[in-house]
Formats: structure tokens, C-alpha cells, sequence
């Protein structure tokens, strides 16, 4: 390749990965713990009281006679505990079969929405949706995943010829600046195939909005919101005549989807107009053993099947759409492949982060040291080291907040306290010597994630083991404060054997680097 070429490829890797990467950062780590979001709502409910739950069909009579608004729609959850979430005034709500205590009364229970929080962490940044037909969040990230794309065909392109001499290559040659680099290399090839579906599948659910706003205005007219409500509904919504009308048992409402899609695991129904003559029900879940698992069975009060939607069984839309959710979020494989994704996922982080490390000292080299620079490596390690640290903290809050005082204030609390962590320890990182400050945090973020099962034993007992997802987020904490303390011994070891560059030193003598860099550590 020419080499004005290369070097055209090489500005727009660094400058499509440089705006991207903070962002790429927040969403990966997140999205490494949202891999487990179903075992994590288990992990962040309270311990359930010893008592039997009412049986599932007693549950939601019951609860559409306390709440009729949940009648138009609600969502049903089937298990030991049955739970249903619907909306009311504009908010969702949920209650499980045990709310309802003897004698028929709602007794509501303090909840934690960290699972939420951590899902809306990766896929919209948190932003609040807003009540516009876009999602700023979710769109934000659809462009970002453009972007990097970008930024992986580029980095391809450019290193492709010398894949071979340099994968292994973790070497640093009298400075960290080539580890970083043969390490930055290693990750981004070893793991591009997942780094190709998460930028291809993020773009298309973060970007499906605006293609379908763009292509309704310029294109097709206003038609096509009415074709892609088609198509994406699984069923109409029903006009209700007020016609009550005598529900079957969900048992036999299961069975039934279960006889039209043999093997079906079912994880939720969707319930539109309950004890309606027009309403229906969609009988939500799995079928093991298909990458696009996802199936649905709609059905009208009496049993009768209206639409079927399986992996045998599905039109263009659907069979697209299914295998995208599937890619990205890594739930047709098991727990192999969740812990799989959920490596891949950090190990993505350390690849942002190093490309955004390369790209400040590269930079200083050419022009000389300068605030813009100096500015991105602070802000890279503040952004980092506060995400990583207001996660940990608000697991506490979700965890200790229950068992306290504060239970009801739990749902805002553990949003709080991460911006709380998040917006000083930038401040810090930007007043901060990087080396000094890197150093200090990397002892202290273990201990953060050490704290979380520590926290689930002193609180909870036998819980944290005895039940299977609760054991398996503490054993993911535990391996996290594993792996951060790995980190920190590395970095360590690195700024020992190789001299740091000199935007991590802030003002470094040229006579007594080596100095200046072990008082850093101190």
C-alpha cells in the first residue's frame, strides 16, 4: 500500500477510535455485567419470605382487581414467585404473587432497579429516553457503533500486513509505548469477529429509528410507520368492546404455545385486554438449539392460535431481527458463551483504553507535549476509573440499601451514587499526576469488587451461595476484583521495567526520569 494511503487509513483509525473509544469504554463494561442481567435481577431482590405465593391465576385476578389499569397490559412472569409488570401513570410497576399477604391485601416491597440501571448503562448511556419518538441515548450509540466500525476496518487495513511478525509480540523495547501497542494489536485481532458483530449489531438497533424516520420522510411517506408497526408487532393491539369475558388458566394458555412450538422455554406473556372478548395473549420465550431463538405464540382468550412465530416459522423481518438481539447480547449459547462474551467484553475496554493511550503519546511525539494530550490521557483514565468505581459502589447501595433504613430511596440511590463517584474522580484525574493517580486507584478498585460478595454473605447468609444466580454474580465480582488486581500488579511491574512517557509524569526531569517515576508510585 502507498504510503500516503497508510497514513490516510492510520488518521482515521486513530480519529474514529479517539472520539468513540470513552463511549466504547462505558458501553463494554457495562455491557460485560449486563451479559448476566437475568441472573442479576435475582442477585439485587430481596431474600423472598418463607411464605407460599398465591397460585399464578389467584395472582392476577387479584392484581387486576387492585390495579384495573393493568388490565389493558400487563406482562406476566411465570415461576415459584409469579411476578407482572404494567404501566401506571406513566411509570412501570411490578408485583409478585407474595405481595399479597393473607387476607388479600397488596403489601408493596422495596425493590432495586440495579439491572436496569447497569442494561441502561450499556445500551443509552443512561441518558434519560425522554418521551420523543427518538431515544437520544440508544441513537448516540447507534452513531458511536458506526464509528467503530470504522475504526476496526481501518485498524485492519493498517496492521494486516504484519499480523504475523507482530501478534505475539508483547514486548516493550525500553518503554511501555511498544507494549501497549503489540498489546493494543494482540486484542484487536484475537477478538475482532466479536468486535464486528457488537459494532454491526449496535448500529442496527441503535440506528433502526432514524433509517426507519429518514426513509418515512424522504422515501416511502407516511406508509411506512404503518408497514413497520406491522411488522415488528406480533399482534395488533385489540379494541376492546367491553365484553367481559371468563380467562382460561395460564396453565392450559402455556400448554397450548408449548403444543404449537414443541420445546418452547417460556419467559414472559404479554396479556392485552385480560378478561376482554378482543384481548389476547402472547406467549413469550426460547427455543433451544437455533442462534435466532426467539419465539412467540399469540392467542385469543379461548385458546385459539392467531400467529405463530418460530425459529420454523418466521417472515424476512423476523428472521433478521432475532439473530441480531441473539449476537449481541449472547443468549443462545449458555453459560459458556456468557462467560465467553463477558471476556471478550473487558477485554474490549482494555483495547479502547490503550488506544486512547497510544494515540496522546503518538501525538506528543510529533508536535511536543500539549494540553490536548495531556487533557484525553487524564480524561481517559478519570472516565475509566470512575465508571469501573461508581459500578462497584452502586452494587453496595443496591445491596446494603435494602437491608437498611434507606430501602425505599434504593431505585434513585444507586443511580446517584455513581454519578456521586463518577463526575469528582474525572475532576481528580484532570488536576492529578496520571502515573500517581493510576497508581492509586488500581490498589483501590479490587477492593471495591471484593466488598460486593463480602457484602451479599454478611447481609444475606446462605443465600449467596445456595442459590444459583445469586453464587454466580459473586463468584463474576470475585473474578473481576481478580482481574483488576492482575491489572494493577502489571502496570506496576511495566512502569518498573520501562520508562513512562512523559505526559504520565506530568513535568519530568530530563536527568531523573526513572526518579520522578518511582516517587509517583509511592
Amino acid at each position: 500500500m502507498k504510503a500516503d494511503r497508510l497514513r490516510r487509513f492510520i488518521d482515521v483509525h486513530a480519529w474514529a477510535g479517539m472520539i468513540s473509544g470513552l463511549i466504547l469504554f462505558v458501553a463494554f463494561f457495562a455491557g460485560a455485567i449486563n451479559v448476566f442481567h437475568h441472573e442479576l435481577h435475582h442477585w439485587q431482590a430481596l431474600p423472598a419470605e418463607r411464605v407460599q405465593p398465591l397460585d399464578q391465576d389467584v395472582f392476577l385476578e387479584r392484581l387486576i382487581q387492585r390495579f384495573p389499569s393493568a388490565a389493558e397490559r400487563l406482562f406476566f412472569q411465570p415461576g415459584d414467585d409469579p411476578a407482572a409488570m404494567w404501566k401506571q401513570d406513566g411509570e412501570w410497576r411490578t408485583a409478585y404473587a407474595s405481595n399479597f399477604v393473607t387476607g388479600g391485601d397488596f403489601v408493596e416491597q422495596p425493590s432495586s432497579e440495579l439491572a436496569d440501571f447497569i442494561n441502561q448503562l450499556h445500551y443509552q448511556l443512561a441518558i434519560p429516553a425522554g418521551g420523543g419518538l427518538l431515544n437520544i441515548g440508544m441513537t448516540l450509540m447507534g452513531f458511536i457503533a458506526v464509528l467503530y466500525g470504522v475504526a476496526l476496518f481501518s485498524g485492519l487495513v493498517i496492521h494486516w500486513p504484519k499480523i504475523g511478525k507482530e501478534l505475539l509480540a508483547l514486548r516493550h523495547q525500553g518503554n511501555v509505548r511498544r507494549y501497549w501497542k503489540n498489546l493494543h494489536n494482540l486484542i484487536g485481532v484475537v477478538s475482532l469477529p466479536f468486535h464486528l458483530i457488537m459494532s454491526i449489531t449496535g448500529a442496527a438497533m441503535g440506528l433502526f429509528t432514524v433509517m426507519a424516520v429518514l426513509l418515512g420522510a424522504l422515501v416511502f411517506g407516511p406508509q411506512l410507520q404503518g408497514v413497520i408497526a406491522e411488522e415488528t408487532e406480533v399482534w395488533p393491539a385489540p379494541q376492546a368492546v367491553g365484553e367481559p369475558l371468563k380467562m382460561s388458566l395460564m396453565a392450559d394458555y402455556l400448554s397450548a404455545a408449548r403444543h404449537e412450538v414443541p420445546g418452547l422455554e417460556v419467559a414472559w406473556v404479554e396479556v392485552r385486554g385480560y378478561g376482554d372478548s378482543q384481548g389476547w395473549l402472547d406467549v413469550a420465550g426460547s427455543v433451544p438449539g437455533y442462534l435466532g431463538h426467539h419465539a412467540h405464540v399469540v392467542l385469543d382468550p379461548m385458546l385459539k392460535p392467531l400467529r405463530v412465530i418460530s425459529p420454523a416459522s418466521r417472515n424476512l423481518n423476523q428472521a433478521s431481527l432475532s439473530p441480531v438481539y441473539s449476537l449481541h447480547f449472547g443468549d443462545y449459547g449458555g453459560l459458556p458463551l456468557k462467560l465467553m462474551y463477558f471476556v471478550l467484553g473487558l477485554l474490549g475496554c482494555l483495547l479502547f483504553v490503550s488506544g486512547n493511550i497510544l494515540w496522546c503519546e503518538r501525538r506528543s511525539d510529533r508536535t511536543g507535549p500539549s494540553r490536548a494530550s495531556a487533557f484525553l490521557l487524564r480524561l481517559t483514565l478519570g472516565v475509566c476509573v470512575g465508571v469501573v468505581s461508581g459500578v462497584a459502589v452502586s452494587f453496595w447501595v443496591s445491596k446494603a440499601g435494602l437491608h437498611s433504613p434507606l430501602a425505599e430511596q434504593v431505585l434513585w440511590l444507586e443511580r446517584l451514587v455513581f454519578l456521586l463517584v463518577l463526575v469528582p474522580l474525572v475532576a481528580w484525574s484532570l488536576r492529578a499526576s496520571p502515573l500517581r493517580f493510576s497508581a492509586q486507584w488500581l490498589r483501590i478498585m479490587p477492593w471495591l469488587y471484593l466488598a460486593i460478595p463480602l457484602l451479599s454473605v454478611l447481609l444475606e447468609g446462605g443465600r449467596a451461595w445456595r442459590e444459583g444466580d445469586v453464587l454466580l454474580v459473586n463468584l463474576l465480582m470475585l473474578a473481576m476484583a481478580g482481574i483488576l488486581w492482575i491489572v494493577s500488579r502489571h502496570f506496576r511491574k511495566r512502569v518498573r521495567l520501562a520508562e513512562p512517557h512523559p505526559l504520565w509524569v506530568g513535568r519530568l526531569s530530563d536527568d531523573h526520569p526513572r526518579h520522578l517515576a518511582d516517587a509517583e508510585l509511592e
